[in-house]
């Protein structure tokens, strides 16, 4: 009879977690494809990066808390196929050894657990439309890094770092498409060029793009840029912010409409700027606290849209906002700061498929109506805070987890225990007692 091994560990629900990936071979793209020149001295270089990528999900916020998150867990190690642990500085120095073909490798892999694992692709187009969001948020570095410049950075108004541009569905909160770059450079060029790619590898048709509905900030509310959308079949909801602009279009309006915000208005411009297509366009105007107003252009060219609709559908650019928010806290996307371009690159990709990892797992785990109630509104930091740190007793023979048991003192250790039960049937044992 074979000897079962028992482990104790803090993080039972992600060893869960892990050993489901590692039964359905999740991580088997990822090995094969991705190569590193590196020589192999304990752990090859693709079983490092698969240790930083599990550090994230771990919760580290640096490559540095990895030494003790995962390295100190051989529970944690088991369920994602791992024997050990590589140290952080090796892990490190792995990263730093990657190429740009490297980058490319991990990007094509990337694609492939989106339109395996992923929401966006199975989307119904012909009963909803699909909302898009396109964004830049600013990541501080030293300016020696390589793509470090001096420019706008949030808050900080002079500051050296670089910038990521996201491109995000709202609904599933996937990332279709994200592109480091340097600090001082525009994101519009960047944009035609991620978007292009975008349809390359999803497929999109302009039968598609037609219902699809892009969400963009002033930062892309240029004519150039509006034209190049409207001329790739793509609906739009977008900002127009230029002073200058605005003032224009501001000498001919119809009367001023409340809004579901309080004291917002809006009205209708009577003499619209041209595009290449027919937009309908709107100031928008918002009290200011020292008092006065700030004032807007918004346009679409979506039809069953009312005035104050085109509003709420713009503000739901928050979403886009809030996954920013949630990887710099969650996965620690600010602080996970490399010095060569290709390294930060791989990290910005393996923090994607941490997130990606983590919202599949809500699904994954829905098949329990109390589990999929509990998780509906999680987002990644309680994820990673909550969900996945529940202690447990862990019981392995010939390297498979045979059970888990989770602390029945945890608030979440019953739900978690019925919805790896209907993940696992039979082939792993659930149990929530002592």
């Amino acid at each position: 009879m074979t000897k079962s091994t028992i482990l104790h560990t803090g993080r039972a629900s992600l060893c869960a977690l892990g050993e489901y990936l590692r039964r359905r071979c999740f991580f088997a793209p990822l090995r094969e494809p991705v190569t590193i020149a590196q020589k192999t001295v304990r752990y090859r270089p693709i079983d490092k990066i698969l240790d930083a990528l599990v550090g994230i999900l771990c919760g580290a916020k640096t490559m540095a808390q990895s030494n003790v998150t995962i390295r100190t867990d051989p529970a944690v190690q088991r369920a994602f196929g791992r024997t050990g642990c590589a140290e952080q500085s090796t892990i490190a120095r792995t990263l730093r050894a990657c190429t740009p073909d490297t980058v490319a490798q991990l990007e094509r892999v990337s694609w492939y657990y989106l339109k395996r694992y992923g929401a966006t692709p199975q989307h119904r187009f012909d009963e909803r439309l699909l909302w898009v969001d396109v964004d830049v948020t600013p990541m501080p570095i030293g300016a020696k890094a390589e793509g470090s410049e001096r420019t706008w950075m949030g808050r900080n108004r002079s500051k050296t770092g670089r910038k990521t541009r996201r491109i995000t569905a709202s609904t599933s909160r996937e990332i279709l498409h994200e592109t480091l770059l340097r600090g001082k450079a525009t994101a519009v060029p960047a944009l035609t060029a991620a978007l292009q790619e975008v349809e390359t590898h999803r497929g999109w048709t302009r039968e598609r793009r037609v219902q699809m509905v892009l969400r963009l900030d002033g930062g892309f509310g240029t004519t150039e840029v509006l034209n190049w959308v409207l001329s790739r079949g793509y609906q739009v909801v977008a900002n127009i912010s230029h002073s200058g602009r605005v003032r224009t279009l501001r000498q001919h309006l119809g009367p001023w409409e409340p809004t579901s915000s309080p004291g917002r208005e809006l009205a209708t411009v009577l003499r619209p700027h041209r595009f290449c297509r027919a937009t309908r366009q709107w100031v928008i105007r918002t009290p200011q606290a020292h008092g006065g107003y700030h004032s807007a252009v918004l346009l679409t060219t979506v039809p069953a849209l009312e005035p104050t609709a085109v509003a709420d559908a713009y503000d739901g650019r928050a979403m886009i906002e809030a996954t920013f928010c949630q990887d710099k806290h969650a996965l620690g996307r600010v602080n996970r700061r490399q010095h060569t371009w290709e390294a930060q690159h791989m990290v910005l990709l393996l923090a994607r498929l941490a997130h990606h990892i983590l919202l599949w797992s809500k699904r994954w785990l829905s098949q329990v109506p109390a589990t999929r109630w509990r998780l509906e509104g999680d987002g990644l930091v309680r994820l990673l805070q909550e969900v996945y740190p529940v202690p447990g007793v862990t019981r392995w023979r010939r390297g498979w987890l045979v059970s888990v048991r989770f602390d029945p003192v945890h608030p979440l250790g019953k739900l978690l225990q019925q919805g790896f039960a209907a993940l696992f049937g039979d082939r792993v044992q659930g149990r929530c007692s002592r």
